[in-house]
Parts: C-alpha cells; sequence; structure tokens
C-alpha cells in the first residue's frame, strides 16, 4: 500500500507538480494540498483552485462548452460573459462569468477552466472565485491578476 501511495504522489509530481497560486490581496489561504488551494476573505469570498483527472482527454473547447452547458441548462446560472485567459505558464484557459441566486442573493462566480497536456492522462484545473455581487465585483480585478501566477 505505500509503495502505491508513493507512485501516486511521484505521478501526481511528474504530471504537474503541486498547484500553486499568489493568494490575492484580502485572501487567507485555509487549505493547501497537492491539487487544491482554499482561500477566503473576510467578507466571505471564497477563492477555490483543484487539479482533476482527465483519463477522456477532453481539450478546453469541450470542457469549457460542457461546463458552460451544464451550468446554464441545468443548474440555474446565468452566463454574463467569457474571456480567454493566462496561467503562468502561458497556457489559455477559458473564463466564464456567472450569476446566480443562493440563499436569497445575487451571487456571482467565476471558473477560470485550463486544460493541463499529461501522460498518461490530461488534468484540468479549475479556479473557481464565489461572492456575493457587491464582494466579487470588488476581488475580480485582483483574482485575474492571481490567476496569472497559477503554476
Amino acid at each position: 500500500m505505500a509503495f502505491k501511495s508513493t507512485v501516486a504522489v511521484v505521478g501526481a509530481l511528474l504530471a504537474g507538480g503541486c498547484v500553486s497560486i499568489q493568494a490575492p490581496k484580502d485572501f487567507l489561504v485555509v487549505d493547501k494540498g497537492i491539487d487544491e488551494i482554499k482561500a477566503v476573505t473576510p467578507d466571505d469570498a471564497k477563492l477555490w483552485v483543484r487539479t482533476f483527472d482527465d483519463p477522456d482527454g477532453g481539450d478546453l473547447a469541450f470542457w469549457s462548452k460542457t461546463l458552460k452547458l451544464d451550468l446554464t441548462k441545468n443548474r440555474g446560472y446565468v452566463l454574463l460573459g467569457e474571456e480567454p485567459i493566462e496561467d503562468k505558464q502561458g497556457r489559455q484557459g477559458a473564463a466564464l462569468l456567472l450569476e446566480t441566486t443562493l440563499q436569497g442573493k445575487p451571487t456571482r462566480e467565476l471558473l477560470a477552466l485550463f486544460v493541463l497536456p499529461g501522460w498518461p492522462d490530461n488534468r484540468i484545473r479549475v479556479v473557481e472565485l464565489v461572492a456575493d455581487k457587491e464582494t466579487f465585483e470588488r476581488v475580480l480585478p485582483d483574482v485575474k491578476q492571481a490567476i496569472a501566477t497559477l503554476d
């Protein structure tokens, strides 16, 4: 069992290493793992970076469209906009700006999606910012700058 754990850790490191991002101002990192980082602000904006295996090998266009359709058709989100975004390595990603209502309050969400080529599988990295509308607008520029430090 220890051998399997060691192989998994080495595999994760070879497939792209530990995820890292320079936390935006006002954000405190509250959890950090090999494939995940969580940070929050005092007024409850949440930033979550996660990495998933993609054994199916979908490209950025496929996953971006799939995510957009699922959120708007199945989960009640409204798409406010989308734009290209880039990480520290110069990888192109897709950023979706969405709005929904949570607990009776308008809530905004930014989902930045990257596909990391790897062997044997690609990996999908998602940066998610969620906050009430006012807080979201205040922290969004700093989060976009932080995404440029994503590694």
